[in-house]
């Protein structure tokens, strides 16, 4: 896939479809830098030294200028993919929802792409060749219930992402989105429990059952497409939304 020796800068990679894609791309011997908040994630990967090449950016956010600014000075002036990943979800219907949990739903979603995108972008230009890759989701394409401000972000993510890649291709610089369904990750498994009735897996059998292959998506599957998206296979897509959903939103 031609990745070897690219530097790949990936957002909430310590857990999920974040850390299966940090594998993923080590695996294809790309440099990689992660950047998270996680602080058990951390200890883990120095411990168990199952992060082997990578560069951690240490517990910084993305959604703050000075923080995206200080997470591109890891890779610059050598960047040749960007993979926003990081997200919440806050489970809320708009009449319960705090103006607070609103915003830090924005901020983190939607805002932190932008800055990234923002800081990658300038390095990008001036090299004359890009690609990046955010992480979307079938919120964007279609509504859950009970989560408009995630719905809302990802809509925005989506189209955050073409307009970035009509702007840009004259650039050469490719930006394309992946959008999940519901897949088998730590922030669903918490968010399962914290909003559902029943044993997790009992939880896990009947969300499964929402989309055509019944069952939950994993993360490697996603972080597959994030590869497919970041190499030379994919050299012609730009301002594509690819769809992993298991067939949910083909119903």
């Amino acid at each position: 896939m031609n990745l070897t020796d690219k530097t790949v800068l990936i957002t909430g990679g310590a857990s999920g479809i974040g850390y299966a894609t940090v594998q993923d791309f080590l695996g294809q011997q790309a440099n990689v830098v992660v950047a998270d908040i996680d602080k058990r994630r951390e200890k883990q990967w120095y411990e168990k030294k199952i992060m082997t090449g990578c560069t951690l950016c240490k517990r910084t956010s993305q959604t703050k200028l000075p923080a995206s600014t200080q997470l591109n000075r890891y890779t610059f002036g050598g960047l040749d993919v960007l993979i926003n990943n990081a997200g919440i979800e806050i489970v809320a219907p708009i009449h319960e929802m705090e103006l607070r949990d609103w915003n830090k739903v924005l901020q983190v979603n939607l805002t932190g792409m932008f800055l990234m995108s923002k800081h990658a972008l300038k390095h990008m230009l001036a090299a004359g060749k890009g690609n990046i890759i955010n992480t979307c989701s079938v919120g964007g394409l279609v509504a859950w219930p009970d989560i408009p401000a995630y719905n809302a972000t990802k809509g925005g993510v989506l189209q955050l992402t073409k307009s970035m890649a009509v702007d840009y291709a004259k650039h050469q610089i490719r930006v394309n989105c992946v959008c999940p369904g519901i897949i088998d990750t730590p922030l669903n498994e918490k968010s399962f429990l914290e909003n559902n009735e029943g044993t997790l897996e009992e939880i896990k059998k009947e969300k499964a059952k929402v989309n055509p292959l019944l069952r939950l998506g994993k993360p490697e599957e996603i972080a597959n497409v994030m590869l497919f998206l970041a190499s030379d296979l994919s050299s012609y897509m730009t301002g594509s939304a690819i769809t992993a959903d298991g067939g949910y939103t083909a119903q």
